[in-house]
């Protein structure tokens, strides 16, 4: 197995994980774009039993964003950390894919999802596959 380490931007809030992942999403749901910020989020699932909050979990800051999941964050500057996506992965944490260290050399995005609400200027890979 391979130690995965991630933090938020100023560092207060750090967790690893070992590899392998569930697997490595992108997202164009509207919900995930709000809570993002961006175009799409991508997030690497991994099981509850692999992820370990390292450093700061007083200063991690729980949003419920539905009956079902919830977003951390960090209280200092505002990194989003860590989720769990209650609906389609209960029994695992998500982590924004942008968060996590030296994540171009093992991780890569491996499904696409809810690319139907994708704004009409995003182009959708062919090379990953479309769940919904």
């Amino acid at each position: 197995m391979s130690l995965i380490k991630g933090s938020c931007h100023c560092g207060s809030v750090a967790w690893e994980f070992d590899l392998p992942t569930k697997t490595v999403v992108k997202c164009y749901c509207s919900m995930c774009r709000k809570l993002q910020g961006t175009d799409h989020s991508t997030y690497v699932v991994v099981p509850k039993e692999q992820f370990i909050l390292t450093k700061g979990k007083e200063l991690s800051v729980c949003y419920q964003a539905t009956k079902q999941s919830y977003k951390n964050f960090c209280s200092e500057c505002g990194t989003p950390t860590h989720l769990v996506n209650g609906k389609h992965f209960p029994d695992d944490v998500m982590l924004p894919l942008g968060v996590v260290e030296n994540y171009m050399e093992k991780l890569a995005p491996k499904i696409q999802v809810y690319t139907a609400d994708k704004p009409s200027w995003v182009n959708i890979h062919d090379d990953e596959p479309i769940f919904s």
